[in-house]
């Protein structure tokens, strides 16, 4: 998987009562503008090149093959939720749009 993107871990950073994510090299990526999630909103920004890896290796395992059914999650449902994701942060899919 190739993603064209700040390379290395991003943090979320408080800086000026506004919060900022950040990479590694401490290039600004990102502000937060100040509102009810804004904290929650940054962390979860800062943490998406760590997640996308994690996805993208689920993807890679699971292949073309479904997860099963858990009586509660619908394994099939799952799958395709994560393969999109994968294309859509790749570049292989556009953002889907109401």
């Amino acid at each position: 998987m190739t993603l064209n993107r700040t390379e290395g871990m991003w943090k979320a950073v408080l800086e000026d009562r506004q919060w900022r994510i950040r990479s590694s090299q401490n290039n600004l990526i990102a502000s937060v503008e100040k509102g009810s999630h804004d904290e929650a909103n940054a962390k979860l920004m800062a943490v998406s090149p760590m997640m996308i890896e994690a996805l993208s290796g689920l993807v890679q395992l699971i292949g073309e093959e479904d997860l099963p059914d858990n009586g509660e999650l619908s394994g099939a449902a799952i799958c395709d939720l994560a393969r999109s994701t994968v294309a859509i942060a790749t570049g292989k899919e556009s953002w889907p749009m109401p």
